[in-house]
């Protein structure tokens, strides 16, 4: 998390904000890793790996500003397979064991080759669901409660927000001047 405070400050800052203030509305919640500011985890004990496959070239914009950090594990020659594909960029990265990387899973597909057989690979993701920016927006509400409690004014709101958050989104990646000096 470190390199994501340094490379990306202002996505950390916004999730670390986000992370506070649900934490402070429901203080019994907590994040899978307590010093992370990403929302979920999961760990992916091999077999094939596919995201968003079903994509039609249209990401809904408050989609956009999803951050994931993969970390591959396992016992593979990564100079044969393991191989991290970021289909939308046209990149192959070898990807050995203990490797991490940023991704910003909510525009980019990826995907890994298999590994050889007798080998095995795993993923740890961390990853900025949007369910608890959506709820924290929603005045700490679920989508449905909101869609019952709120007026139009407060729909029409959150729709422009929604409509403008790719806006938002590009300004958290990061540029050279956003990184901070560790």
């Amino acid at each position: 998390l470190g390199l994501f405070k340094i490379y990306c400050y202002a996505a950390y800052s916004a999730l670390l904000t986000q992370k506070e203030d649900f934490l402070a509305f429901h203080p019994s919640a907590f994040y899978p890793c307590e010093a992370s500011v990403f929302s979920a985890a999961t760990v992916e004990l091999g077999g094939p790996h596919r995201t968003r496959s079903d994509w039609r070239g249209h990401i809904p914009p408050f989609e956009a500003a999803v951050w994931s950090i993969l970390t591959a594990a396992g016992t593979y020659r990564s100079i044969y397979g393991g191989h991290l594909i970021v289909w939308d960029l046209g990149l192959v990265i070898q990807f050995p064991a203990g490797s991490s990387i940023l991704v910003p899973t909510g525009i980019v597909r990826y995907s890994f080759v298999e590994v050889r057989p007798g080998e095995d690979r795993f993923s740890i993701l961390q990853w900025a669901g949007s369910g608890v920016r959506r709820f924290v927006e929603n005045g700490y509400k679920t989508d449905i409660d909101f869609a019952r409690e709120a007026s139009e004014e407060q729909h029409n709101m959150r729709e422009d927000r929604r409509t403008e958050s790719h806006l938002v989104a590009s300004e958290l990646f990061p540029l050279p001047r956003d990184i901070q000096e560790g």
